[in-house]
């Protein structure tokens, strides 16, 4: 007898995801053709709790004005509610593109392929992986590693010693994370990041920048205009500059070595069509390097 669950519903219309899983793991594939969505219920381990979340799961399909909604909540019968201990479930959803997620999980490793509309994720251990996210994204885990392609709207992502990694945002970021690094390749709007001791990458800035750190470093690979912001008690921290605009520097080290290949003045460029740059750098013993972009 199979330990397997499989369900189908017909899904036209905007799609909304609402997922509960302990443990195990979360795979979403967004990209079917068809106006369906289906869900995959399967045992990881073989144990009664694992076979009995499978069986006592909640599947449910629920109508509203603009589309549907999919309920996937895989728990046990514990005190509170709470999620089965000792079960893992393996939870594989097959859903049209531009389907909006929500998932809670306990350590549950998540994984989203194809093109999602609108992503919240909460998790405790478990990692997050996504392809592309149309719209706006929000991400809370304790330890695990958040790693997304594309985040076309807003995107809000905390980690306490997970690393994150992004390609873009699109919109405003924010990222807050304790012990783990942090690499977006591009961010085109206003980004904060937040970081105790790990390490900070942008690859290139589009909009105003602000990076607080303890002992991580921190580097942005270029930045264009607008204002930016970089402060760290002992972590190095390096900025370059594309060619073009104009820059006002404000660069303070107690301890460290600050060296610039670009001219330095403490008061403001004198106005021009050419981008401004408000480049404010604060370290208490570590390097301060700027540069042109590229070089």
């Amino acid at each position: 007898m199979s330990t397997e669950r499989r369900e189908t519903f017909k899904t036209p219309g905007a799609v909304r995801l609402d997922i509960r899983n302990g443990a195990g793991e979360v795979r979403l594939d967004a990209g079917a053709g068809e106006a369906e969505t289906t869900v995959v219920l399967e045992p990881l381990r073989d144990n009664e709790a694992s076979i009995e979340a499978v069986q006592t799961a909640r599947l449910e399909l629920h109508e509203r004005a603009d589309g549907h909604d999919v309920v996937v909540d895989v728990r046990g019968r514990g005190r509170n509610f709470g999620f089965s201990r000792g079960a893992e479930v393996l939870v594989a959803i097959t859903c049209p593109t531009e389907t909006s997620v929500e998932v809670n999980t306990g350590s549950a490793d998540i994984e989203g392929r194809g093109l999602f509309k609108r992503v919240d994720i909460e998790t405790g251990s478990g990692d997050v992986q996504f392809g592309d996210i149309s719209e706006d994204a929000e991400v809370s885990a304790a330890s695990g590693d958040v790693q997304v392609s594309l985040i076309g709207g807003e995107g809000r992502l905390n980690t306490a010693s997970g690393d994150v990694q992004v390609g873009m945002i699109g919109g405003d970021g924010r990222v807050n994370s304790a012990s783990g690094d942090v690499m977006i390749r591009t961010a085109g709007g206003r980004l904060e990041v937040n970081s105790a001791s790990g390490d900070v990458l942008i690859k290139e800035a589009l909009g105003s920048v602000s990076i607080n750190t303890a002992s991580g470093d921190q580097q942005i690979g270029s930045v264009f205009h607008d204002s930016v912001s970089m402060k760290s008690a002992s972590g190095d921290l390096r900025v370059g500059i594309q060619q073009g605009s104009r820059l006002f520097i404000d660069a303070r080290s107690r301890s460290g070595d600050v060296s610039s290949e670009l001219p330095v003045s403490d008061t403001p460029p004198p106005e021009g069509e050419s981008p401004l740059i408000e480049l404010r750098v604060n370290t208490m013993s570590g390097d301060i390097t700027i540069h042109r972009a590229g070089s």
